[in-house]
């Protein structure tokens, strides 16, 4: 069952990032429009929470351990080599963007989201190693 649940998340996680990119954010002034500032904070929200999924599936299916936090799950990841640290501190930063747009969503900025978006293609890269590894 797992196997499935991996796919499902980096079919979404694809979806996601297809999307995020149709948006052509290209400088933080991109993100002065209203609807692309909440439509790109929104999909990074999103890719962000289901690559945590991601890496929570993968943590329980290889038996690596019980993360207290998000950051956890990535720190158990670069421990067994699945990911390089890296793709661990990209996702550190990105954590922080997701727990920042989930509490502090009344202080978010262009630039959060931009410096976000500059980071997105990490997840991509986690899904491509998660992919290896389930070959």
């Amino acid at each position: 069952m797992s196997n499935e649940r991996i796919a499902r998340i980096i079919t979404d996680l694809e979806r996601f990032l297809n999307d995020f990119k149709s948006f052509e954010i290209k400088t933080e002034e991109d993100l002065k429009d209203k609807e692309k500032f909440y439509a790109a904070s929104m999909v990074l929200f999103s890719t962000v929470n289901r690559a945590i999924d991601l890496g929570e599936e993968v943590v329980s299916d290889k038996k690596l351990g019980s993360p207290e936090t998000y950051r956890d799950i990535f720190f158990f990841l670069e421990r067994e080599k699945i990911i390089d640290a890296r793709l661990r501190q990209e996702f550190s930063s990105l954590i922080h963007f997701r727990n920042l747009a989930a509490h502090e969503y009344h202080n978010f900025t262009g630039k959060d989201v931009f410096e976000a978006a500059g980071k997105i293609q990490t997840v991509k890269a986690f899904a491509n190693a998660v992919k290896k590894l389930y070959k």
